[in-house]
């Protein structure tokens, strides 16, 4: 990967085990055990400071090639695994009745966390540049892709800031999942999407609704010092402090202003989501049928501005 000088956007030259910017003179990032650590990238709230990477381990424990396949032939949400699960969205894969399975493509995985979304798009043929800010969460991906057998000799892993990354290449896909929602400055990070989307290629994203009930309630400042619920969350690690959701309409603006279209937009389409799964064993026919009788209800009755998960497939205007 060739990457760029984030203040002036001169190629980065490698210099030992520095990746250094000869107009500006100085040093960006550093080579450590294979992968390009950029300076200064840390996540004061990360899950991965506390008790993450053993909640983590226990999820993956049984993970290896035979289990994944299993994992990822499980793709709506009453069918999931607890590790996919926690996440929420009611399937797997959501823009293929949009754009079509992702095969073949350079990918670029804004945020990569821990999750199917990396190890399937190499089992798809696709070279993938992934990073996160933070190294925990890359190094955890390692491990897990380790453990799976995923090939990755056509991936790139880094630890950078969405915000600041720059890079010499365009991708065909660029993905976000649940990741706008850690990061204050987002039209800095569309301004560079935008610069590292090829002119045919696809920008998707799926966020958390900030107005999604149970989710407002988790995390609004209006019920400040007495938002009990938003105490447990925070304490017991399951948000992180200060998180906020996505507030749509706001970003769909910030888009349009970084010189997207959006090619679509749309809502999850349960809503009871994993606040119901949580509780029951999944992959069962009683998961299944309150997982249809919610998704039957929430598409007709109540609107996107309170639908859990929001969509957006965009492309360059």
């Amino acid at each position: 990967m060739k990457y760029l000088c984030p203040s002036c956007r001169s190629p980065l030259e490698l210099s030992g085990d520095r990746l250094v910017c000869s107009p500006c003179g100085g040093g960006h990032a550093s080579l450590i055990d294979g992968m390009i650590e950029f300076d200064g990238c840390t996540d004061k709230e990360s899950f991965f400071e506390k008790q993450a990477i053993e909640r983590l381990d226990r999820f993956y424990a049984d993970y290896d090639a035979d289990k994944f396949q299993e994992v990822l032939k499980r793709v709506h949400l009453w069918q999931m695994d607890w590790a996919n699960k926690r996440v929420g969205i009611a399937r797997k894969f959501w823009w293929e009745p949009h754009i079509g399975p992702i095969r073949d493509k350079a990918v670029l995985e804004i945020g990569c966390g821990v999750n199917y979304i990396v190890p399937s798009f190499l089992l798809n043929g696709n070279r993938v540049f992934a990073f996160d800010i933070c190294k925990g969460s890359v190094d955890f991906l390692r491990k897990i892709l380790g453990r799976i057998g995923a090939p990755t000799e056509r991936l790139e892993l880094a630890v950078a800031d969405a915000t600041r990354l720059e890079l010499g290449e365009k991708f065909d896909i660029v993905d976000i999942n649940n990741v706008l929602h850690h990061i204050d400055d987002r039209p800095a990070v569309f301004e560079r999407v935008h610069r590292h989307l090829k002119d045919d290629g696809k920008l998707i994203i799926v966020e958390p609704n900030y107005y999604y009930p149970p989710r407002w309630m988790i995390e609004t400042d209006s019920l400040d010092p007495f938002n009990f619920v938003k105490d447990y969350f925070v304490r017991n690690d399951l948000i992180e402090k200060g998180e906020k959701a996505i507030i749509f309409p706001r970003m769909r603006r910030q888009l349009l202003d970084a010189g997207f279209k959006i090619d679509a937009t749309f809502k999850d389409p349960n809503f009871l989501g994993y606040f119901t799964q949580y509780w029951i064993r999944e992959d069962t026919g009683l998961a299944r049928a309150i997982f249809k009788l919610d998704e039957m209800l929430f598409r007709h009755i109540l609107p996107a501005a309170v639908a859990p998960f929001q969509y957006i497939i965009a492309s360059k205007a």
